[in-house]
């Protein structure tokens, strides 16, 4: 399959490379815990068996050739040195035929090299990435105007409001994942005049007061810096589709994550007004 990419902000076109693909798995490994006892027929698959109740994931490695040419030989090994340093690192990996989602990816190994006829070669490029993709932007900020967005995904103008949610005393709000894999959010609380506890997904996280609680990093902070003291329980995650989210206090919540993909993302099936 021929399609280019871009990664740490250049395009595999801003070298004047052809990108082709080998290898990109549409679904990671799982990472698997298994048990097997001497004394009982089968094994024992504990994969499950942690405090969120789901599988996790191995990295993934995508394998690609870009084909290099020039006028002569001394121009050739040019235009390789200046790939070279490009492919150095990690960053942000985007293939032209899913623009929609971004890869975390690094390049950890040898670049293979294969001359053809003098003028052109072949490189081999291995990219580890994370087990998911992120969409391009998160579901606060929404998507910037030069996003290349699809005239059918119909995204609201403000998707925040899709998730932000005020109540008073107990209140409970659904809450989408619009993503095909599980995410940590990140929850700024506002307008609390105390404590307030927030519970989804059988987990519950009180905090004291106004602040932002990262479940990703599991850590809380206000306008004073840590607010870790004031904390006790557990922090959550979204699971794909709907989460609902109970609070216990008067306050505003806003609920930020990048959706996370096995391949590739589908806006035109999220339902925003729902």
């Amino acid at each position: 399959m021929r399609a280019g990419f871009k990664f740490r902000n250049k395009h595999t076109g801003d070298f004047g490379v052809t990108a082709q693909t080998q290898s990109r798995p549409i679904r990671p490994e799982t990472k698997k815990q298994i048990f097997e006892t001497p004394y009982a027929d089968d094994d024992y698959d504990f994969s499950e068996a942690n405090m969120h109740g789901r599988k996790f994931y191995k990295s993934r490695t995508f394998k690609m050739d870009l084909k290099v040419a020039a006028d002569n030989l001394s121009a050739l090994q040019k235009k390789l040195s200046k790939l070279a340093a490009w492919l150095m690192g990690k960053g942000d990996l985007t293939f032209d035929d899913s623009p929609l989602v971004k890869w975390d990816a690094d390049v950890e190994d040898t670049i293979e090299y294969k001359p053809e006829h003098g003028k052109s070669a072949v490189l081999s490029v291995l990219f580890k990435v994370k087990s998911f993709a992120k969409l391009i932007f998160d579901v606060i900020e929404g998507p910037y105007l030069d996003d290349e967005i699809f005239l059918d995904d119909d995204i609201p103008i403000d998707t925040s409001s899709c998730f932000t949610f005020s109540g008073t005393g107990r209140h409970s709000h659904v809450v989408m994942n619009i993503g095909d894999a599980p995410v940590k959010p990140v929850i700024t609380i506002s307008g609390a005049s105390g404590s307030v506890t927030l519970t989804c997904n059988g987990h519950k996280l009180t905090v004291g007061g106004n602040c932002i609680a990262d479940c990703e990093h599991q850590h809380v902070t206000n306008n004073d810096g840590s607010h870790m003291e004031n904390v006790s329980g557990t922090f959550f995650e979204l699971a794909p589709g709907e989460n609902i989210i109970t609070v216990s206090g008067t306050s505003t919540i806003e609920v930020k994550y990048e959706p996370r993909y096995l391949h590739d993302a589908d806006l035109s099936e999220v339902k925003w007004d729902e």
